[in-house]
């Protein structure tokens, strides 16, 4: 016999909207759920965490006394236990880079409207230009057809499309060498509004606690520029006194990630918006200010 869940109703919580938060053990959902809790935005007992692996929601929760309930994207059963009572459901996209993501994210969905859940805020990529829904590049096929999912569900719906972290360029850098000069090589040099992780846990927070601001809208949070892996080349050079040897072969054939340098020849990635900033209530950082340590005020 399954342990039964507690619900709201049974620990005697109030009528206040509760957001459910998906993906809190990842790089970006632990910085939003730490963000919540230690600026206050959400009270802890509005929250409900769904995890997969409850035991690495980070322990922030525990401290709040966040209610933390188990549930796998892989297993619609799970979810309709980890969402009941919640008036509003926040998907981090599944790690999955492929289009399986794409049948979980639904599992996500179809499992709100069954309980009556008004609202999904959906994670999403800054690829794919100004909307987001024209993409060559992989790893944004996933978002692309959840997106178009949840616009056709009918259900209120909150599309954040996250920066691409300015933490994670190496991979973006093409390196073959760590020596002295370094190697680097790519396909061509596309810029990518590179944005701060840190920054993105707290802007993501400043959305949610005050969500229904941004019913059925699309959102684009992203550092202050765009800046070509050239120009990071340039930093490396400056913060480590090694040269940077940077090729470029002009060869698309040679993308095997995906056909993302293609997507950034194509200025897929080189959307700048204001919002985080605005959110923030500071200038948000660019990858310039993230490697060198400085800042924009």
């Amino acid at each position: 016999m399954e342990k039964e869940i507690e619900t709201p109703l049974k620990k005697g919580a109030t009528n206040a909207p509760r957001i459910v938060l998906t993906g809190t053990t990842g790089r970006l959902g632990s910085r939003i759920l730490t963000s919540i809790l230690e600026k206050k935005l959400i009270s802890p007992s509005d929250l409900i965490i769904s995890s997969s692996n409850p035991k690495n929601v980070p322990g922030i929760a525990k401290e709040n006394g966040v209610e933390v309930r188990y549930g796998d994207f892989a297993n619609p059963r799970s979810l309709h236990s980890a969402f009941e009572g919640a008036s509003a459901v926040f998907i981090m996209s599944h790690p999955d880079a492929g289009i399986q993501r794409v049948q979980f994210h639904k599992n996500a969905i179809e499992t709100a409207r069954t309980l009556g859940i008004k609202t999904i805020i959906y994670s999403s990529m800054m690829l794919g230009g100004e909307t987001g829904m024209e993409s060559v590049i992989g790893i944004q096929q996933g978002h692309l057809q959840t997106m178009k999912y949840l616009l056709s569900s009918g259900l209120e719906h909150i599309i954040i499309r996250q920066g691409i972290y300015a933490q994670a360029w190496t991979p973006y850098a093409g390196i073959r060498s760590t020596g002295d000069p370094m190697e680097w090589v790519i396909p061509n040099d596309g810029a990518i509004a590179w944005t701060d992780l840190d920054e993105l846990g707290e802007g993501n927070a400043l959305i949610l606690a005050d969500y229904r601001k941004y019913i059925n809208q699309t959102l684009r949070l992203t550092g202050p520029r765009a800046t070509a892996i050239s120009t990071i080349a340039q930093i490396i050079e400056r913060k480590l006194g090694r040269k940077v040897n940077l090729y470029f072969t002009g060869n698309h054939a040679r993308d095997g990630w995906g056909r993302i340098y293609e997507g950034l020849a194509n200025g897929e990635g080189k959307v700048v918006d204001p919002l985080l900033a605005q959110l923030l209530g500071r200038p948000a950082k660019g990858i310039e200010e993230v490697l060198t340590g400085s800042s924009t005020e």
